[in-house]
């Protein structure tokens, strides 16, 4: 009978390894699952992606190089936001600009834009497509 007993200890003890390593790859999985969902920078779990007000916010670092005054307001309430296709974003919106003199003029912009993945609030990692302003 102790031959037994010692057998089924032993059997025993390696289903509890096995376990143990499982848990732990599992383990592993969801900690990398949950980095990429904290370094992704969108609350869009499946995709990835960036939302509209994201793209929007980057549209403005591509446009503010591009006008003449430094004192530039842009409307964020009022912005139209499309998809093109998976990461591409077509954004249009109006910005007013203040002159030396204090004379504002309100410019017209559509800006198509790529995003290239990882963190979406590093403009780096967006292409300009086309910038039309009027």
């Amino acid at each position: 009978m102790e031959k037994n007993y010692l057998k089924d200890k032993k059997v025993k003890k390696k289903s509890a390894i096995k376990g143990v390593w499982l848990a732990a790859a599992f383990g592993i999985v969801f900690l990398l699952i949950l980095v990429k969902f904290a370094n992704s920078g969108s609350m869009d779990v499946f995709s990835g992606l960036p939302d509209s007000d994201a793209a929007y916010d980057i549209a403005k670092t591509f446009i503010r190089p591009t006008v003449r005054s430094t004192n530039v307001t842009f409307n964020d309430g009022s912005y139209k936001f499309a998809k093109q296709s998976d990461s591409v974003y077509v954004i249009k919106s109006f910005y007013e600009a203040k002159d030396g003199n204090g004379e504002s003029s309100k410019t017209n912009f559509t800006i198509t834009l790529k995003y290239n993945g990882h963190h979406s609030q590093n403009d780096s990692n967006w292409s300009l497509l086309n910038l039309d302003q009027e």
